[in-house]
């Protein structure tokens, strides 16, 4: 990424032919925005529906992180963003906040992508994928209550943000 990384991310959807890897300027899709909202909402009730069973801990992170991350495509689609790629998709939410366009704290950014760790140590990105991926089934129950915690606070922040913007969803 040795241009900035909005420019790089822009170069990278303009410049990939498959399914581009990098984000795209379109016009602002209310109903795509609605709909990733939605998929947040999914994702955070199978979480917290996994976490009230008291095991499967392992299938905590994933939804937790995906849910944060619908939301976060949720912002990108009302302000007329299409993002294929992770870090891109947290560099337009940064640069959202950084714009005063939504208000919302950057340190929740920061811990879906895995920057300050402010998952006790570990992001939940790297929780995620060390769950995911990884042969580990069980979770100290801090980390859980702080991810369930975290996730639940970003999806419904996220809603409400899009719900003052929109009047409806």
């Amino acid at each position: 990424m040795a241009k900035k990384p909005f420019e790089w991310c822009l170069e990278k959807g303009r410049t990939e032919t498959r399914k581009h890897r990098g984000i795209r300027i379109i016009e602002p899709d209310n109903e795509k925005a609605k709909e990733h909202i939605e998929k947040a909402l999914h994702n955070l009730n199978f979480m917290k529906d996994v976490a009230k069973l008291g095991k499967y801990e392992d299938w905590i992170f994933p939804p937790a992180f995906y849910a944060m991350y619908h939301a976060c495509l949720a912002v990108l689609y009302y302000f007329g963003y299409e993002s294929r790629n992770q870090e891109c998709t947290f560099i337009v939410m940064e640069k959202l906040i950084d714009e005063k366009k939504i208000g919302l704290d950057e340190g929740y950014i920061n811990s879906l992508r895995n920057i300050g760790k402010s998952i006790k140590t570990t992001g939940i990105k790297d929780l995620r994928e060390e769950f995911q991926y990884g042969t580990k089934v069980k979770a100290e129950q801090e980390i859980i209550d702080n991810t369930l915690d975290t996730a639940e606070k970003f999806v419904l922040k996220t809603k409400g943000i899009l719900l003052s913007l929109m009047g409806e969803l």
